[in-house]
């Protein structure tokens, strides 16, 4: 008896780990590739001028691409991990985040194809390098939206996992409900300068809400 129970928490630490590890990882590499590269290429008020951005930093966008397919790859091991980690929690409520994560990284996929066309395209004219740019924001935002509903359930799933602390299941809930608002906004096409104030005053909970649970996954994750 002892030594099924020693073999699941093993199990189970070693899930928290990978998922926690996947998560840091996926928030440097999209952090590089989506928070810095993106926005130094895609000026969206000099459209004339786009495909000389991505020509004259052509070693950025091919990283900030490569970042992004990392990212993807990363997302699908916590579409998983989440899931098992906290299947004996709630089975529903764990596939059903596991499932929304894993439909966001097929949207965010799709997405990402949009930027490698890009590439790919011998002659791109400045309108076609426009346009794949946007069509990744607005495809990549729609994705978000059913990200913030995967946040929601996993914040649920903390509040029901005994050892979890609470404030991190809640900050969760918050950031869930942060990504749904502000990416609503972009695809509503708000006044920019409503969604960046939103979008600062909800910053800080989105990431501690996603890094809080990386950290407590690889602190105590899964130990007795």
């Amino acid at each position: 008896m002892n030594s099924s129970n020693n073999s699941t928490l093993f199990s189970k630490r070693r899930i928290a780990i990978i998922t926690g590890l996947s998560i840091v990882l996926m928030a440097i590499a999209g952090g590089y590739s989506l928070g810095y590269a993106f926005p130094t290429l895609f000026t969206s008020d000099q459209v004339d001028e786009l495909k000389n951005n991505v020509l004259n930093d052509l070693g950025l966008y091919q990283v900030m691409v490569v970042g992004i397919l990392v990212t993807l790859i990363l997302d699908l091991v916590v579409s998983y991990g989440l899931y098992a980690f906290f299947v004996d929690d709630n089975r529903k409520l764990s596939l059903a985040t596991g499932i929304l994560r894993l439909v966001y990284t097929l949207i965010f996929g799709v997405a990402t194809f949009y930027l490698i066309q890009t590439l790919i395209e011998e002659e791109p004219s400045d309108q076609t390098v426009y346009r794949n740019f946007q069509l990744f924001e607005v495809i990549w935002f729609s994705g978000l939206v059913i990200f913030g509903v995967h946040l929601i359930i996993t914040g649920v799933l903390m509040n029901l996992h005994r050892r979890a602390p609470k404030v991190l299941g809640y900050l969760t809930l918050v950031a869930g409900v942060a990504y749904i608002i502000i990416h609503l906004a972009r695809l509503a096409d708000l006044n920019p300068q409503y969604v960046n104030v939103m979008e600062k005053i909800l910053t800080l909970p989105m990431v501690l809400g996603e890094l809080g649970l990386a950290i407590w996954l690889l602190v105590k994750g899964g130990k007795s």
